[in-house]
């Protein structure tokens, strides 16, 4: 199993999870943007068995994995878990599929030649399955923020969001201001 983006909060929860579910530690590839910066495709991804891709995406970066990388003898790759779900994005590093993928229907078919075949999960908001688990770690997050509501003239936080408040507000069209 392959985790791409393995040091952000979704990818060490997708590897907590898969230590979590018995895989050994030495069958997990943890990857970030240090292995990443020479450019793909990968041959360790269609390698591995599982691939899951846990980046945040700003910018194009050369695909993860294509089409044509999949049309090898040595594909393992059954799985992609696509969490980011890029999928209508053009700089989308992993383009081989079309659609979203969605709770009731969570796989999609990847058209390949020979075995295994390929499936794909790209379910949008894949990590409000864990809405426990997502509601905490976004309150912990926010807390501290919202603890400095009170004295926000002095914390850099609210500073921060009034200036851009400031800078929006300052665009808008007048028909919106008179309102």
């Amino acid at each position: 199993m392959l985790v791409i983006g393995a040091l952000g909060r979704c990818g060490s929860g997708a590897v907590d999870l898969c230590l979590r579910a018995g895989v050994p530690t030495e069958n997990v590839l943890k990857w970030d943007m240090a292995e990443t910066a020479k450019g793909g495709p990968f041959p360790e991804i269609v390698e591995s068995d599982i691939f899951v891709n846990c980046i945040y995406l700003t910018s194009k970066i050369p695909n993860f994995v294509d089409l044509q990388s999949l049309d090898t003898p040595n594909r393992n790759l059954s799985v992609i878990c696509d969490v980011s779900a890029d999928t209508t994005n053009p700089n989308n590093p992993i383009p081989i599929y079309t659609i979203s993928t969605t709770f009731d229907h969570p796989t999609a078919p990847v058209a390949v030649k020979g075995e295994p075949k390929v499936t794909v999960i790209s379910i949008d908001h894949l990590p409000s399955l864990l809405p426990r688990e997502a509601s905490e770690a976004f309150s912990k997050d926010l807390l501290p923020s919202l603890l400095e509501l009170k004295s926000w003239r002095s914390s850099p936080v609210w500073k921060r969001a009034e200036k851009l408040f400031q800078e929006k507000v300052a665009i808008l069209p007048e028909t919106y201001l008179k309102e």
